[in-house]
């Protein structure tokens, strides 16, 4: 092991991380780039996302043959790649299946991109320092939290100025990260394995934790993006019922920038939360995400002061991204602890798996519910889900401790 080119991915690999996290500038304007750019109308805006994710999903199976193949180092070059093409054509794409295309690389991108946390992994596991995973994972989602702040308060102008101006600094920052990803190498043994080697096969059947991990990561995220989409949009309705569009905006757009302020101080707080915590941050988030939603409804039927109403309204909304970063980091930690470094790559990619199509199902299902229905059903049925979450991270906390236990019986026998 070089420990100069270690030293140096340990600098690089938060800045890639964290400038890779989403795509960056388009994240900010998507909808309007669609349909002010573009000139698509609501129903072609809201199904790009749905096409590209349901696409990606039955694409699952051989890109996780391609990342098997490639390794993990090669994947994270060519999801840069991937993410680099997908920007260029969002961006210049002339036509509705043009656009789709990039969308459906951008799902794809993401696929082999991930793969970075499990050679994160390796490498600290190398230099001894596996316990620091959530610390480097910490440090990538406050860069990106800060990034995508730092965007919000200019985008829009940067938008007036010319239409394509964020989409350009768009491509430019894809163009960065494809040259950072050449620098993210897995030095270890494990960068790539032989998925026809029996021993491997042996090492993919999943414990109960692990499946239970699976279905909770599977939930959790799913409600934290429905929550995320419909309760803006619940409380701009809210808003809309007392105020004008103006005033509505405004208050909608202090909101946002709040809660992107309160995500980069949960990303700088989370690894002192984790220490004091340890596994029972897996039971707090998913309480707090309950909460949230909780928030939402109950202040939707405060008649009696407004203020009262949207500060509880808000803050249910703020805490959905004060929780989103942690509890990913905290998941995908748990699942490449406990798990054959041969099988990390596969795991992480049934984890997104896991989430795409969970997501999927619900978006789907609250469409339908949303034709005969108010937004509040389907607030109460993500205060549901939520609860259902609650029981399975008390049943994952369990099996950590019974997984915990079992291994220091083992040393003690062994010793």
């Amino acid at each position: 092991m070089n420990n100069k080119k270690i030293k140096r991915f340990n600098k690089i690999f938060p800045w890639f991380s964290g400038l890779s996290g989403d795509l960056l500038f388009w994240v900010a304007i998507d909808t309007l780039f669609l349909t002010v750019v573009k000139n698509f109308n609501a129903s072609q805006v809201v199904s790009l996302t749905g096409i590209s994710i349901i696409i990606c999903i039955c694409l699952q199976v051989p890109l996780l043959k391609i990342i098997n193949k490639i390794g993990n180092t090669n994947s994270v070059r060519l999801g840069s790649f991937v993410l680099l093409l997908s920007s260029i054509l969002l961006t210049f794409g002339n036509d509705y299946l043009q656009v789709v295309f990039g969308k459906v690389l951008y799902e794809i991108a993401y696929t082999f991109i991930n793969i970075s946390k499990a050679i994160l992994k390796n490498n600290l596991q190398l230099q001894n320092k596996s316990e620091e995973y959530i610390r480097v994972e910490t440090n990538s989602n406050t860069i990106y939290a800060l990034a995508t702040m730092i965007i919000s308060f200019v985008v829009s102008s940067m938008f007036n100025i010319n239409n394509y101006l964020p989409m350009l600094c768009c491509i430019l920052v894809c163009l960065i990260c494809f040259v950072l990803s050449f620098y993210i190498i897995d030095y270890s043994e494990f960068n790539k394995v032989q998925p026809n080697n029996k021993e491997i096969k042996n090492k993919t059947k999943y414990s109960t934790l692990i499946i239970v991990l699976l279905i909770s990561y599977g939930i959790f995220f799913p409600i934290v993006n429905e929550g995320q989409t419909n309760g803006k949009l619940f409380i701009q309705q809210e808003l809309l019922n007392v105020f004008n569009v103006e005033k509505t905006a405004m208050i909608i757009g202090a909101i946002l920038c709040i809660s992107r302020i309160v995500r980069v101080f949960s990303n700088i707080s989370f690894n002192k939360a984790y220490k004091k915590f340890k596994d029972k941050i897996g039971v707090l988030l998913p309480i707090l995400l309950a909460l949230s939603i909780l928030l939402i409804i109950s202040g939707s039927f405060i008649q009696s002061s407004l203020v009262l109403k949207f500060a509880i309204m808000g803050l249910g909304y703020i805490i959905i991204l004060f929780i989103r970063d942690p509890f990913k980091v905290y998941m995908q930690d748990l699942a490449l602890k406990n798990i054959a470094p041969e099988v990390q790559a596969t795991l992480l990619t049934i984890m997104e798996l896991s989430r795409k199509l969970t997501r999927a199902i619900i978006s789907l299902s609250f469409s339908l519910v949303l034709m005969n229905n108010p937004m509040i059903t389907v607030i109460l049925i993500m205060l549901i889900l939520a609860i259902i979450e609650i029981f399975i991270s008390i049943k994952l906390y369990k099996l950590i401790i019974n997984s915990k236990q079992l291994k220091e019986e083992k040393k003690e026998i062994t010793v």
